[in-house]
């Protein structure tokens, strides 16, 4: 990243992303048809196997080496954000959450990256989250994600404070009312709703710019995910987006430039409120409706191993 304008080198890459393979994705979508017949044996599932195989130029998807990358860091508006963040990342290192079973299942490596989590970013009610040159440096850490030579990768978020973060970034991109994007009920969802509200109004300089608005609220771990989203997209390994945290990120690339998350899927869709809404932004239809309420991964990772199952599904079509 330069030091001058550090946020011209991620401009640059969502600019100049490669192309989805569209014959291949139509190739794949008639084949999955049931050979002429409109059987449809794989029914929904053959739209993401048919993006996955197109983002990464093959006939048929690869989804033998798959990582489940989870993303964690604190933010400056909740209290006592390390402490919270390290149980998070203990739970997850040490097994004690669902989707680490999952990726075990799914035969994904897993991978837990820390963006800083002693280190909060700034409380956004009181000016933006994070400077642009911090900003731009949690991007290039994310970029990271793509050394571990996966052929497909699951985004998950473990953050704390990550999904009100997520929410004011949403409302900031799309427009609508702050209760809009961080809604629910309780005493929760009434601060929740009160420090979107507050942060919007702080930083209502930086609203005009997806990258700007990114560092007023996102964090490092958010940022991160941009990073990872945009390596990816270079390295043409498709993406399963996991809950509503991560497609806020991948809404950020996507106002940048919509060809920059053509190789995303959204694994499903959480009980969060907007994350359908968020969703419909970005024309992506979730693979799985579970009614999970966790952003971590686990969804994504389900969603893996049922496209996993397909695509076996799908190699063996017409071989009888």
């Amino acid at each position: 990243m330069t030091d001058s304008r550090p946020f011209d080198d991620v401009r640059a890459l969502a600019a100049s992303v490669p192309e989805r393979d569209s014959k291949l994705y139509e190739g794949l979508m008639a084949r999955s048809d049931g050979l002429g017949r409109n059987l449809r044996p794989l029914g929904s599932l053959a739209s993401p196997l048919a993006r996955i195989a197109s983002v990464q130029g093959e006939v048929a998807p690869r989804l033998a080496r798959p990582l489940v990358a989870v993303f964690t860091g604190s933010h400056g508006t909740m209290t006592d954000a390390p402490a919270q963040t390290a149980i998070r990342v203990a739970n997850l290192s040490s097994g004690s959450a669902a989707v680490r079973g999952a990726a075990q299942a799914a035969g994904a490596a897993f991978k837990v990256y820390e963006f800083g989590n002693d280190h909060p970013s700034a409380d956004y009610r009181e000016g933006p989250s994070l400077s642009e040159h911090d900003c731009a440096g949690a991007v290039a850490f994310g970029m990271e994600v793509v050394a571990e030579g996966a052929e497909v990768i699951v985004l998950g978020n473990a953050g704390f404070g990550s999904a009100t973060a997520a929410a004011a970034m949403a409302r900031s991109l799309f427009g609508g009312a702050a209760d809009y994007w961080a809604g629910g009920s309780g005493e929760k969802a009434k601060v929740r709703i009160e420090t979107v509200a507050k942060g919007a109004r702080t930083n209502s300089d930086l609203l005009s710019d997806p990258l700007n608005i990114l560092r007023a609220f996102g964090g490092r771990d958010l940022a991160g995910t941009v990073g990872a989203i945009l390596a990816c997209a270079h390295q043409r390994i498709p993406v399963i987006l996991d809950g509503y945290v991560v497609c806020a990120a991948a809404a950020v690339v996507h106002a940048l430039n919509p060809d920059a998350v053509a190789h995303c899927l959204a694994g499903h869709v959480t009980a969060e409120p907007a994350h359908q809404a968020l969703l419909d932004r970005m024309d992506l239809e979730p693979v799985l409706d579970l009614g999970i309420n966790i952003g971590d991964g686990t969804g994504g990772t389900l969603a893996l191993s049922l496209l996993q199952s397909a695509s076996a599904g799908l190699g063996t079509l017409g071989t009888t």
